[in-house]
């Protein structure tokens, strides 16, 4: 809704040729890989509280139903992986996110010890590659996705096709109340599902 307040980067690695790691029980493949990405809040933090907004989430669209993602890194306890998410986006549709990455919550709110402790990616990073948190995640990630600019063709999968279907949540746009925005890769080949079930 506002793109001007709420905006995030979100990377593979160290080029956009990054593939996932198979992972093999000796000679044979598992069918699981490993995916590792840096999200980065490029919000321009608030005047009132240069804090805020935050990145509280990061979730991806895939193809098909999939399910059996683990996180891998970090495991500070405040991030977990949920699955299975259904987002509505104001003016665009609903997305099934297969799995979010979300900064955990307590009953008081969104601060580890208190309010000059929140959770989440801060805001005033960098749009380069590798800045940012790197977020690791294990799971059923398909070797092709469909070619978005032929859905008839697939492509081999690298981790920035996998961006492509990107959900960033923030929290704290504006100064009273939760005010959270939802941001989607920036681009035409971006619909609302991206991968229509």
């Amino acid at each position: 809704m506002d793109p001007t307040l709420a905006t995030a980067f979100v990377s593979s690695p160290s080029a956009g040729t990054d593939a996932p790691i198979k992972i093999m029980w000796g000679a044979q493949d598992t069918g699981l890989r490993v995916v590792c990405f840096y999200s980065a809040n490029t919000s321009i933090p608030r005047a009132d509280d240069a804090d805020w907004p935050r990145v509280m989430g990061v979730g991806f669209e895939l193809p098909g139903r999939l399910a059996g993602f683990s996180l891998l890194e970090p495991l500070d306890k405040e991030w977990e992986l949920v699955e299975g998410r259904k987002v509505a986006i104001a003016g665009r549709g609903t997305v099934a996110l297969d799995f979010a990455i979300v900064a955990r919550v307590n009953p008081a709110g969104w601060f580890r010890n208190g309010p000059h402790d929140p959770r989440g990616i801060p805001p005033g990073q960098p749009a380069t590659r590798g800045s940012g948190i790197r977020f690791c995640v294990s799971g059923p990630f398909p070797d092709t996705l469909p070619d978005l600019s032929d859905p008839s063709k697939t492509l081999t999968t690298t981790i920035e096709t996998i961006i492509n279907g990107v959900v960033v949540s923030f929290h704290g746009i504006e100064p009273h109340g939760p005010s959270r925005e939802l941001g989607l890769w920036e681009n035409p080949l971006r619909s609302v599902p991206l991968y229509p079930e």
